[in-house]
């Protein structure tokens, strides 16, 4: 018989507190003070104390110095020395001196953004194509790798813009045109060719470097010089001359060759990277510290924290639909500055175990780099592997040597042979081969394959042995 019955049941499942505090847990230290000015224009129940600013940046700071641009605050904050007292570039140079920087004052570095390649690309074609050909031409420059190489099919890009092969290809032939000389090439050789016809020299150096390119790619790629030398049958050192003509003028890297235009006049750092953890050195130890810009200084506003009070009292004066207003944005605000400590706490937990386990390395440098995966600090600190993941995504440190880094090189177990094999290329007197390297870790007791040193000299982005040894 079919009947209605009664039962208790448990499940989990998130609740909207629990998305807005990993939500914040994943944001870095910008994204976070971002979404406080944008929260603080939309949420009048938000009190953001606005009393302590770095003059040049503007980054919310309790320091005296800045952790962005390295701005002292109390430098320029004296009674005689206010904003009005003098011009503004003069106020900015004071506040620029006071970080201690040498050199001189650089209206520029404020600068929040730079010309990167792909923009940089962009706009040449934009100045040399049109409709069709330009959307191309920049679906073509957004697939170059981080060398400026296109290695992509030629046949996938033009069924993706229901052309031909032929179309694709000549608006490819045109990004080669732009500069960096080399860039948009589809192989090694081709960027060589590309950079060498850029040079138009006249010399025979030049003029044999190009034909060796051309004709003679194989024996080149494997430095078989004399076989060169007697297919073109000019003297070895002549071959010689040219090789070194291409090693020394050329590079293997197109990209790495893009100078932002005006560099003179652009920024001459990247966008700053602001730390979120400072680790600092304490007799024996290492103590990290949270970059903490906002704990005392977000509150509830005092006139929607009464009303808040006076409504939960049941004594409120207001109609229902400003109560629910007041309710919706005084438990959003409790509901941030709850997650705000949440993520302040787990971020110092995260980094204190960091500090404590991956001692050696602070002490001594990358070498003595210890294997770490973010599941075991899961489990030491007895928390979920998202919740790791979410405290150090897009975060970085200042370790106790000035070095702003990602904290993802405390998980780099490769980092150690990536930096013995940099040693060991950096102290050998000839170039040696990779098998060679194999042979020289293994004989520190780190035994690897040929292919696996291969790869850490290519992130290295040092040549191979035939190139180096050309």
């Amino acid at each position: 018989m079919q009947g209605s019955v009664l039962a208790q049941k448990q499940n989990l499942r998130t609740i909207p507190v629990q998305i807005q505090a990993n939500a914040i847990l994943n944001m870095s230290l910008l994204e976070l003070q971002q979404f406080i000015e944008t929260e603080a224009m939309e949420n009048p129940a938000l009190c953001v104390d606005e009393t302590s600013r770095c003059p040049i940046c503007g980054f919310a700071t309790t320091d005296a110095t800045c952790p962005v641009c390295s701005a002292s605050l109390s430098a320029v904050e004296h009674k005689d020395d206010t904003f009005d007292s003098f011009e503004e570039r003069a106020y900015l140079e004071k506040a620029f001196a006071a970080a201690g920087a040498d050199e001189i004052f650089d209206p520029f570095r404020t600068v929040s953004k730079s010309m990167d390649l792909t923009d940089y690309l962009k706009q040449q074609a934009r100045m040399s194509l049109g409709g069709r050909k330009l959307r191309i031409a920049e679906y073509l420059i957004e697939s170059l790798d981080d060398d400026g190489y296109f290695r992509e099919s030629l046949f996938e890009t033009a069924e993706e813009f229901a052309t031909a092969v032929p179309e694709v290809e000549a608006v490819l032939k045109v990004i080669q045109g732009f500069d960096p000389a080399g860039i948009g090439a589809r192989d090694l050789r081709e960027s060589l060719l590309i950079q060498i016809r850029r040079i138009a020299s006249s010399s025979s150096v030049a003029s044999t470097a190009e034909l060796i390119l051309e004709d003679y790619w194989e024996d080149f790629s494997k430095v078989r010089l004399k076989a060169i030398a007697k297919k073109l049958e000019l003297p070895h050192q002549v071959v010689v001359e040219a090789c070194e003509f291409i090693r020394d003028t050329l590079t293997p890297h197109p990209a790495s060759a893009y100078r932002a235009p005006f560099e003179e006049l652009a920024p001459r750092e990247s966008s700053a990277i602001v730390p979120d953890v400072i680790i600092q050195k304490n007799g024996d130890r290492f103590t990290a510290e949270v970059v903490d810009c906002y704990g005392n200084y977000l509150k509830i506003d005092e006139t929607y924290e009464e009303c808040y009070s006076s409504i939960k009292a049941g004594d409120s004066y207001l109609g229902e639909e400003d109560c629910k207003h007041v309710r919706e944005h005084v438990e959003r605000v409790r509901c941030i500055l709850e997650a705000i400590g949440l993520r302040k706490k787990t971020l110092a937990r995260v980094a204190a175990y960091l500090a404590e386990y991956q001692h050696d390395f602070l002490a001594h440098g990358p070498s003595k780099l210890k294997a770490l995966r973010q599941k075991d600090v899961a489990k030491a600190l007895e928390v979920h592997e998202s919740t790791i993941c979410r405290a150090l995504s897009d975060k970085y440190c200042k370790l106790p040597s000035g070095e702003v880094v990602s904290f993802e090189m405390f998980f780099d177990s490769a980092l150690p042979i990536r930096n013995l094999i940099s040693q060991i290329i950096a102290l050998s007197t000839e170039p040696i081969s990779d098998g060679e390297i194999a042979k020289r870790l293994s004989s520190e007791g780190i035994t690897i394959a040929r292919r696996t040193v291969a790869k850490y000299r290519d992130q290295l982005r040092v040549l191979p042995y035939q190139l180096r040894a050309a």
